[in-house]
């Protein structure tokens, strides 16, 4: 009898501390869900550095929400800390692997670092992932343009405005 009774009151226990933490957790990514929209709001105004510091304390709180390393990799790039929004890119395609747009994002920070063979490989997973979706083929695009490869520029620039009617 002593064992059950332990054992109800050891389920109360778990049960309840659960319960706490679930509210806790909710509340925190509320919390988080702000501070993402006020650093948005912060890199629309050209306050990069600003969204940068409030992303970094959403980060310590949630350190697995990917949407913002993606955000602060933009606010790193518009401030020319590329080696950071370089950091921040690889973990956002870190943790959404298989988000194209995680792989256009750091293609562009691969641009900013002079790193064009990086940046088309990316090009080339974010096209290889979403094949429909006109970004990936505007920004290999444009990496062809840097790399002085005129034809294949035009031809993808062709594609994405036929896939983006």
């Amino acid at each position: 009898m002593q064992i059950i009774r332990a054992s109800r009151v050891f389920l109360q226990v778990v049960f309840t501390s659960l319960f706490i933490s679930g509210a806790v957790s909710a509340q925190a990514s509320e919390a988080v869900d702000d501070m993402l929209a006020e650093a948005q709001a912060a890199l629309s105004k050209g306050k990069p550095e600003e969204a940068v510091s409030i992303l970094r304390k959403a980060i310590d709180m949630e350190p697995n929400r990917a949407e913002l390393y993606m955000l602060r990799s933009r606010a790193r790039d518009s401030s020319g800390k590329f080696d950071a929004a370089l950091e921040d890119a690889s973990k956002y395609v870190q943790l959404e692997p298989t988000d194209s747009l995680g792989y256009l994002n750091r293609a562009r920070v691969y641009l900013s670092l002079d790193k064009k063979d990086k940046a088309l490989e990316d090009a080339n997973k974010a096209i290889e992932l979403a094949p429909t979706d006109p970004d990936g083929y505007f920004r290999r695009a444009d990496i062809y343009t840097e790399m002085g490869k005129d034809a294949e520029a035009k031809a993808d620039e062709a594609k994405a405005n036929e896939l983006d009617k």
